[in-house]
């Protein structure tokens, strides 16, 4: 990463990240991740320091902010930390010593011990080869030499950072997170998806942000009867955002935008440095998908409403709800390499201009190639009651619901009768290595709203 020179409030936090493909996905992951935590602590002080209230007071040190790995380093420790807890939790059984089970093996050195259980593990792999008692005394030792090696990266951390305590604790940057899903990602990201889908397929409405603003302005008063944009561009099964802003417990003031053009054109501000993440994160998010890792069994994930809407294959997932799912982080970018691509550069229509200016955002350098588009919803079946789609990460088939299912407009396919879906193959679904990404015509009336704009300063052509 390299940090931008001076403490600008507003303006890239970084002026660009690497994310080689060589590098492990948990590390890619964290840059992503420290560069829009990095954003929204910047976001944080500004506003501190507008509602005059003294950044020393909170969770973070507003000299730590300048150091160019300080979230990176931050996220690692805390990472360390949750796997800690849980190795420990499945290691100290009640009236056990510490490393009281190495006492079944013959061994002179730890070098000697290590050697021994590893050429013994693949033993331990065959049925009635090794006793229990053995088989769990290998196990436990495996248990503790990870949780050693834990115990070692953590202190290297610690001396990285300066301190032996993380710079913050994980309830705040849960709420960090909250802030970047709920306003950013919700917002910016959403409108970059509109500003991405409306280049491809509606050209001939000029391109830039105050449009964008109308549009989610539009949406308070005259789209569909108050409906937010995000209901006609995501799928219904995704939670809903409890956007409440965040506080100053000591004076209890709350720090908030006002709304519609003006809460946007402020997000706008903060946010544009990352838009094309938050974008990746949009078009992600506004399709179901489940994570092959246990959500919270290692890294709690964004909580956004009541526990039983969060499991299962939804929509509303992001690569901050897991650093270890791996196509989460492939797909954010790949996903926003293309949005950086296609939104840096005017579009075709004679009034429109770039909406990311290539000096005002967090430049991307990844020898991983920009996502490929496809024009259309990966339709699989339509009948008067469902509407029957595949996901681009997974591959899976899925029922759309809520107001996203009744907008899609028709398009060829196969209809399927009112009660059942197309059977799926035994298989698995198949899963590409560079999953495309999806970015159909946009509905009639988020058209309908970017058409109603009118710049009162436009100059006849």
């Amino acid at each position: 990463m390299v940090r931008q020179k001076g403490p600008s409030s507003i303006g890239p936090v970084y002026k660009r990240i690497t994310l080689p493909l060589k590098t492990p996905f948990s590390r890619l992951n964290f840059k992503l991740q420290a560069v829009l935590l990095a954003t929204e602590r910047s976001r944080r002080l500004d506003l501190f320091k507008k509602q005059k209230v003294s950044a020393d007071k909170f969770y973070f040190n507003p000299e730590a902010r300048y150091k160019r790995v300080y979230d990176y380093i931050n996220l690692h420790l805390m990472n360390e930390a949750w796997f800690q807890r849980n190795q420990m939790s499945g290691l100290r059984s009640s009236g056990s010593g510490f490393l009281e089970f190495i006492d079944g093996f013959d061994f002179k050195t730890s070098k000697d011990l290590e050697q021994q259980i590893d050429q013994e593990w693949p033993t331990c792999l065959l049925p009635n080869k090794v006793t229990q008692e053995k088989l769990d005394d290998i196990l436990l030792y495996r248990k503790e030499r990870d949780l050693w090696a834990s115990q070692v990266r953590t202190v290297r951390l610690q001396r990285k950072l300066g301190h032996s305590d993380p710079a913050y604790a994980f309830h705040d940057y849960a709420a960090m997170r909250a802030s970047v899903i709920e306003e950013g990602r919700a917002i910016i990201g959403l409108a970059m998806q509109i500003a991405l889908r409306q280049s491809l397929h509606h050209d001939a409405i000029p391109l830039s942000w105050e449009r964008l603003a109308h549009v989610f302005g539009y949406a308070a008063g005259e789209i569909s009867r108050g409906r937010d944009p995000a209901d006609y561009l995501m799928d219904g099964s995704a939670p809903l955002l409890w956007k409440g802003g965040f506080t100053d417990t000591l004076s209890e003031k709350r720090v908030a935008y006002s709304t519609g053009r003006t809460q946007f054109m402020a997000l706008k501000e903060y946010f544009l440095p990352v838009a094309h993440i938050l974008g990746a994160m949009s078009v992600i998010s506004s399709h179901p998908y489940i994570s092959k890792n246990l959500l919270d069994s290692r890294w709690p994930s964004y909580q956004s409403g009541p526990k039983d809407l969060l499991r299962g294959y939804r929509a509303g997932f992001s690569f901050m709800d897991d650093p270890d799912d791996e196509l989460l982080t492939k797909a954010t970018i790949i996903y926003a390499l293309r949005f950086q691509l296609d939104l840096t550069r005017k579009s075709a229509h004679v009034r429109s201009r770039a909406l990311l200016p290539p000096q005002q955002i967090v430049r991307l350098e990844s020898d991983f190639y920009p996502a490929e588009i496809e024009k259309t919803h990966r339709i699989i079946g339509r009948s008067k009651r469902h509407l029957f789609l595949q996901e681009p990460l997974l591959g899976k088939d899925y029922k759309a619901q809520g107001l996203y299912a009744r907008e899609i407009p028709d398009q060829d396919e196969s209809e399927t009768p009112d009660s059942e879906p197309r059977k799926e193959s035994s298989e698995e679904p198949i899963q590409t290595s560079h999953p495309a990404m999806i970015l159909p015509p946009l509905p009639s009336a988020i058209v309908d709203a970017l058409g109603s704009y009118k710049d009162v300063n436009q100059k006849p052509l």
